[in-house]
């Protein structure tokens, strides 16, 4: 059974159909905006190629876009439909809990392979049950000179209390490296209602850049709230989640509650944390059960039948692919896994194959490969070893950062070994190896580490009781030639990186 029809039977529904696709006007563009992009996300001579044509579902076309996006029915999203202008309630139309992600497709290479430096997704939710989905942007907080256009849908209840209606809009043409203001809304002329101004900044083309990275959220919403607090305060323009954001995918409730926290400070300030202020790129782990809520509330790279699963893109000097395990971790032989492994295959050859422009290949997924804490042993992981590890070993990954297991663990570079599910291969074969991270301490109740001597094991820290930390998060530094991991253990009176102890820090060059 695939996961899609697991859901259904689940929740007891059945896929909706719906057909549509987006346009736009154009319009000449301001500085901070590429040639081709403008008014309502219309287009000149570039962009604007997602083809909607051929379909039986809903599809969004974003039209400064060269993507589109429709979401697999199984997740039984109803309510889909472009923007149409309606006159917003002044309550129930606000927008509430604006995310930045970004979109496209996931074939490395071609035109509609998603770039963070010039485009970026912005979802959010409303009360209302309305059709406005529209972002004004520009450079400058007093003149969001652009508007471009999206879509929206509700979301099934599943097992919380909410009903949720979403909308999200994704635009490109950006310019990299570059600070973006704007607002979300919309609605018809003297009746729209729109959002508090948010900034971002698109990511860099080159040079250095440091991001985050950390994982399982899901017991301690103010430990995920303080890692978001370290973020801010070190100016982060990204960060990455392998999985367990929430403690039940299906709960929407939970979502609420924890991008509550991290959508405004603290102090209850009109002053926005990360969310919607830095992109948050999240993959799917056990405890979201690739429930429709856990991708409903993330804007994320993909399309197709098992659209937001997998994906990859890059930033800097660093190839990143992120993947959903659930169905790996499975160890069954369905349509959906031999899809994602076949895909995994080629995006990897592809990044392998450009290491003179991308020098360095990250994973992200949520699974502990080669954990030797509480869940080492478990047929799940051991399938998603058996499966993922061989292709990271053919195709020369250079960091494997994983969560699951509730601690901070690190290998060595090795190799799976002559048995894919047993022990690897250390010291790994000249030029060889890849770097297995774990990192799962942004809210998760903490595990204890593995106590036995493992040779491969380079460090391991705890976290909680009898430790002097609250959670765990690290930084990947990018540079040209070389990535530094640093990991922190977070104490309970910071509130920035230098309050932290660093636990580990590894530098990768170049193979």
């Amino acid at each position: 059974m695939t996961r899609w029809h697991l859901l259904l039977s689940v929740l007891g529904v059945a896929p909706v159909a719906l057909f549509s696709c987006s346009s736009g006007k154009s319009s000449s563009a301001p500085p901070g905006f590429e040639a081709g992009t403008g008014d309502d996300g219309g287009n000149g001579g570039e962009g604007g190629t997602g083809d909607c044509s051929g379909g039986d579902g809903f599809c969004y076309a974003p039209a400064s876009c060269k993507y589109s996006y429709s979401p697999p029915s199984p997740l039984n999203y109803t309510n889909e439909a472009l923007d149409t202008p309606v006159a917003a309630d002044p309550t129930n139309g606000v927008p509430k809990r604006v995310r930045l992600g970004f979109g496209g497709g996931t074939t490395f290479g071609q035109p509609d392979y998603p770039d963070p430096t010039t485009s970026a997704a912005f979802t959010w939710e409303t009360t209302d049950q309305d059709t406005n989905a529209e972002v004004k942007i520009g450079t400058s907080p007093t003149s969001l000179t652009q508007t471009y256009t999206g879509y929206v849908w509700t979301a099934p209840k599943g097992l919380g209390s909410s009903t949720t209606n979403f909308h999200e809009v994704h635009v490109c043409g950006l310019t990299p490296d570059t600070v973006y203001y704007y607002q979300v809304g919309g609605g018809v002329a003297g009746s729209q209602v729109w959002s508090a101004t948010q900034s971002f900044s698109t990511m860099p083309a080159s040079g250095n850049v440091t991001i985050g990275i950390f994982s399982d959220a899901r017991d301690t919403v103010s430990t995920w709230q303080a890692v978001h607090v370290r973020m801010k305060a070190a100016g982060i323009p990204m960060s990455l989640i392998p999985g367990d954001v929430v403690d039940i995918g299906a709960d929407e409730d939970l979502y609420q509650q924890w991008l509550s926290e991290i959508w405004q400070y603290p102090s209850g300030s009109s002053t926005f944390l990360t969310l919607g202020q830095q992109y948050i790129i999240p993959i799917n782990g056990n405890h979201e059960n690739d429930a429709p809520a856990s991708f409903a509330n993330w804007a994320v790279p993909g399309d197709g039948p098992y659209a937001r699963t997998y994906n990859s893109f890059t930033v800097g000097s660093v190839h990143f692919i992120m993947i959903d395990d659930e169905q790996i971790a499975a160890a069954g032989s369905t349509a959906e896994t031999q899809a994602q492994l076949a895909w995994i295959g080629q995006d990897l050859a592809a990044a392998n194959a450009d290491r003179a422009n991308h020098p360095f290949i990250v994973a992200l997924s949520h699974r502990g490969l080669f954990s030797t804490s509480l869940h080492e042993a478990d047929s799940d992981v051991l399938a998603a070893r058996a499966a993922l590890a061989p292709l990271y070993d053919q195709y020369n990954v250079d960091l494997a950062i994983n969560g699951h297991d509730h601690e901070y663990e690190r290998t060595y570079p090795i190799t799976s070994g002559s048995s894919p599910s047993g022990a690897p291969t250390y010291p790994a074969p000249t030029g060889k190896g890849t770097t297995y991270v774990i990192c799962a301490g942004a809210g998760a109740d903490p595990y204890a580490v593995g106590t036995t001597a493992v040779s491969y094991r380079a460090t391991k820290t705890a976290f909680g009781g009898g430790t002097p930390y609250i959670g765990l998060y690290t930084t990947l530094q990018i540079t040209p030639a070389k990535l530094t991991l640093t990991a922190y253990g977070m104490v309970a009176s910071g509130s920035t990186m230098q309050d932290d102890t660093v636990i580990d820090t590894v530098t990768l060059a170049p193979r």
